[in-house]
């Protein structure tokens, strides 16, 4: 008997639930138990028939405990093995998982003894204490009770590589997801599953009975991408298999809901993606979202916006969250133009053989240098 270390959302989860200022947390284990030269996967509490008969002359228990960010226990509760109600603790003045405004975690670790309480197996990592729901009458989704307006950006696993290859990917991806200011990141299964539920397209994945290496390596970068989205402070959801859409990976429940006819960006593909096809820099949409969803201040000017007018004047496009962005060209001061997201400028003078252009915002600024030969 040992954790499932295969689960990709982790051996212990934590459901919670938010009463009055305190924490009312539900335990779920995953287990594993060699019978007969074959894995049989067990959750605690116990589900179906199959699984109490499984454990029921088991005399061990789990012991759970929690740590804060100064590594001091703040909860510690028992579940004998073969129970079939669920563990329930209540953990006061929580430090609640925030998103990406503040992703606290809490430090966990879980013992399975046996009987006699000598030590069997033993796990560590770090817990996400969140409750994320959707409100029936309008729709609005809360997260720890309050208002959550979800900026979602689709995301397809690294598909190629070593796992720590495809680990970097991931954690540089999570970087331009935070200089993008989304919130939210929906995970697609590839290409090659042609767009099936996870679940569906890849079972034994599921199941953590891949085999091979590309079903290996998979399970590696789906477990290690929801630990870095829990760090970093992203809500990830995942296709439904019951119902069409997204659901939370931590409640099928919460589904997630966009405005009629938005077509959610696609983090890198062919079509509606933020990045331009097989480039490892972002294009004009993930700026045109950046200037929606960021908080920081930013101005971008897009280099495929330039064009040569007739008068021979040029024209320019700038991609902004900032109320007023100046333009300079050639170092002296166009114009000042206010707006919202994007900024057009016309007739642009450029008195040298090279475009060059700068943008300035609020306490930003970016600069920009074509030769004429490239635009048109």
């Amino acid at each position: 008997m040992k954790f499932d270390r295969t689960v990709p959302g982790g051996s212990v989860e934590a459901e919670c639930r938010l009463e009055g200022g305190k924490a009312v947390l539900e335990w779920a284990f995953h287990l594993i138990r060699n019978t007969g030269g074959r894995d049989r996967r067990i959750t605690i509490p116990l589900r179906d028939e199959e699984a109490r008969d499984c454990l029921r002359e088991e005399q061990g228990y789990i012991r759970l405990i929690l740590t804060d960010k100064q590594n001091r226990m703040v909860l510690e509760c028992v579940q004998k093995l073969g129970e079939e109600e669920p563990l329930r603790s209540v953990l006061l003045r929580p430090d609640l998982w925030k998103g990406i405004r503040e992703p606290c975690l809490y430090g966990m670790e879980a013992i399975l003894a046996d009987g006699g309480g000598r030590l069997v197996d033993r796990i560590r990592g770090q817990l996400a204490l969140r409750c994320l729901a959707v409100n029936a009458r309008d729709g609005e989704m809360r997260l720890n009770n309050e208002s959550f307006v979800p900026k979602t950006v689709r995301y397809a696993l690294p598909e190629t590589g070593t796992e720590a290859a495809m680990q970097r990917q991931m954690l540089e991806d999570m970087q331009w997801l935070l200089k993008l200011g989304a919130n939210c990141v929906c995970m697609e299964d590839g290409s090659e599953e042609g767009g099936k539920p996870w679940g569906e397209a890849c079972p034994e994945i599921c199941r953590g009975e891949g085999r091979d290496a590309g079903s290996s390596r998979k399970q590696a970068a789906r477990k290690a991408f929801l630990q870095l989205c829990d760090r970093y402070g992203f809500v990830v959801f995942q296709r439904g298999e019951a119902q069409p859409g997204y659901v939370w990976v931590h409640g099928a429940e919460v589904v997630l809901q966009t405005p009629t006819g938005e077509d959610i960006p696609l983090f890198r593909g062919e079509r509606h993606s933020l990045f331009l096809p097989g480039g490892s820099r972002p294009g004009a949409l993930f700026y045109q979202y950046r200037a929606k969803w960021a908080q920081a201040p930013f101005v971008h000017i897009a280099p495929e916006s330039v064009r040569r007018m007739e008068s021979g004047n040029y024209e320019v496009l700038c991609y902004s969250n900032c109320d007023r962005v100046a333009l300079y060209s050639d170092g002296v001061l166009f114009e000042f133009k206010s707006g919202e997201g994007a900024f057009s400028f016309r007739e642009v003078p450029a008195r040298t053989p090279s475009v060059m252009l700068t943008a300035e915002g609020e306490g930003c600024f970016q600069s920009l240098s074509l030769h004429k030969s490239f635009t048109k």
